[in-house]
């Protein structure tokens, strides 16, 4: 136990040498494991930085600011096209795109630690601290009252199988795994198969990453109007049609712009599913085990990235079998998601024994 904000400077340090090394590697091996050794790296880099941002910032704000943080990796994704099309030799690309990861380093004075994980290893006054100065930042003074630790959730030690023994748990899991695995294999099949749609690869690409930025507008102007059951399953459902589309696009002989235009929209929906899956598991679980179940849901994402590229690779025995698969993935998981509670303007539960009672 670290911390999030070593946790999430180590990870990113970390992915960035790993970066340059790949594309300084030998042989295909040593790019492997680098490769590797990146997408290792990434997730905690996602995990810590989305966990601190909660942490840090206050109830009222965190809708936006979970929002924001997966913003940055839209403009990312379109920075990423217009280099690539700038430097054409990968090995570049690759050490160029590492090499900025280093400037991370002038921000470990900027960057704080989170003041409840502070609190909850009984290191008060460094929380204080770190209160202290983000109270200034908002031109405000912290009370003087002492701060408290977290109250217990009775201390019992949880295991993964805990998050399968009770009926509304497990329901949960089960449903949440599921999403988060579609969520991942549609959003990086549709960003993998940008090039390959018709058009410009470069063009189709970037506008791949910009429609994330709309869909995330869109998102946080109304998840807290509709709700978050019926936004997250709501852009299943039209991701999923807009893979279908890319379908029967193909299947008509139609143009390549209609057809990039019908993945555009399936992208831009599972943006706005992915963006809303984060929040919804986290006010799904209850504290007693949000970290553990926010973690297993994070496998099946993982899992769903693996198996994304070889989904892809359907294509070979049929042309439209990727996007038909991943469009009728997406329409089931968004029905399945429905059976899921509402959780907007709810407490949030904090134990097994409250979610079950």
């Amino acid at each position: 136990m670290i911390g999030r904000k070593k946790v999430f400077f180590i990870s990113i340090l970390s992915a960035t040498g790993c970066n340059v090394l790949s594309g300084l590697a030998p042989g295909f091996y040593f790019f492997a494991f680098f490769r590797v050794a990146i997408a290792f790296f990434n997730a905690g880099i996602i995990l810590s930085s989305y966990t601190l941002c909660m942490e840090i910032t206050g109830i009222s704000q965190r809708t936006f600011a979970g929002l924001a943080v997966q913003l940055f990796f839209a403009v990312g994704y379109v920075v990423l096209a217009v280099l690539a099309y700038l430097i054409r030799d990968w090995r570049t690309l690759s050490v160029i795109t590492g090499l900025t990861g280093f400037l991370f380093l002038f921000l470990w004075r900027v960057v704080p630690e989170s003041p409840r994980w502070l609190l909850i290893q009984g290191r008060g006054e460094e929380a204080r601290e770190v209160l202290d100065r983000l109270a200034r930042g908002n031109g405000t003074q912290l009370p003087a009252a002492e701060l408290k630790k977290p109250l217990s959730t009775g201390g019992e030690k949880v295991s993964m199988l805990d998050l399968f023994r009770g009926r509304s748990i497990r329901q949960r899991t089960v449903v949440l795994v599921i999403s988060w695995f579609t969520n991942c294999v549609v959003y990086y099949g549709l960003a993998m198969s940008a090039g390959s749609l018709g058009g410009n690869r470069y063009i189709s690409f970037s506008l791949s990453g910009l429609v994330d930025i709309p869909a995330l507008v869109v998102t946080l102007l109304f998840l807290d109007r509709v709700g978050r059951k019926w936004i997250h399953g709501g852009f299943l459902f039209v991701g999923g049609f807009g893979c279908i589309a890319c379908t029967v696009v193909q299947l008509l002989g139609a143009s390549g712009s209609l057809k990039v235009i019908a993945a555009l929209i399936g992208k831009f929906a599972v943006a706005g599913s992915f963006a809303t899956a984060h929040l919804y598991t986290a006010e799904l679980f209850p504290t007693q085990v949000r970290s553990l179940g926010t973690g297993v849901a994070s496998i099946g994402a993982r899992v769903g990235g693996i198996l994304s590229p070889l989904v892809l690779l359907l294509a070979s025995t049929s042309a439209i079998l990727p996007m038909l698969l991943m469009g009728a993935l997406a329409l089931l998981t968004g029905l399945l998601s429905l059976t899921l509670p509402e959780t907007l303007n709810k407490p949030l539960p904090e134990t097994l024994t409250d979610l079950e009672s």
